[in-house]
């Protein structure tokens, strides 16, 4: 047998290999972990995201349900109402209209019960802090108006103080003045 002949031969056979290489497996990987990570880091700012919102819905229902008990008062707070109780003397109350209405909203809903409850670090354990929401009155601002200012920490880290104000004319003090 030739020898020659032999090694010619050999050198036309084709050796085909099924599957992947090394480097395409790394290649594979290293752009599966990176899509992963990204997933996962998407995910847990989209659940950060969540809790804030949640956090600040609820604090503003619980400004707006505050809110429209003031004005809920404020209409009940009549001319009638004040001369059948015996804490108030219309005159009084008419000499200083924004005063008695803060006052009696005071007496009314002493606490406003608007402490929500946030957890303060979404990614690590259940760490929590009451963020209260304070409620003033300022009735020597503006004559004859009543100025109720909620403040309150946002849950975003970047926003610091909040404040929420409403001006309320007393609704009786329409009938204080006569003609």
């Amino acid at each position: 047998m030739n020898i020659k002949g032999r090694y010619r031969h050999q050198s036309q056979h084709k050796v085909t290999a099924n599957g992947f290489t090394i480097v395409e497996v790394l290649i594979a990987g290293i752009l599966m972990a990176s899509a992963l990570t990204a997933v996962g880091r998407l995910s847990v700012a989209a659940l950060s995201v969540s809790a804030h919102s949640s956090a600040r819905a609820s604090m503003e229902a619980a400004i707006n349900d505050n809110i429209q008990t003031m004005q809920k008062e404020d209409s009940y707070f009549t001319q009638e109402w004040i001369k059948n109780n015996d804490k108030y003397n219309f005159e009084t109350a008419c000499s200083s209209p924004a005063e008695t209405l803060g006052e009696h909203l005071k007496t009314i809903d002493q606490d406003p019960r608007l402490i929500v409850h946030v957890d303060s670090e979404p990614s690590s354990t259940v760490v929590s802090k009451n963020k209260p929401i304070t409620r003033t009155f300022d009735f020597s601002t503006i004559p004859g108006i009543l100025k109720i200012s909620y403040s309150f920490e946002g849950p975003e880290k970047q926003i610091e103080d909040e404040i929420r104000v409403i001006e309320m004319n007393p609704n009786f003090a329409s009938q204080c003045y006569q003609t």
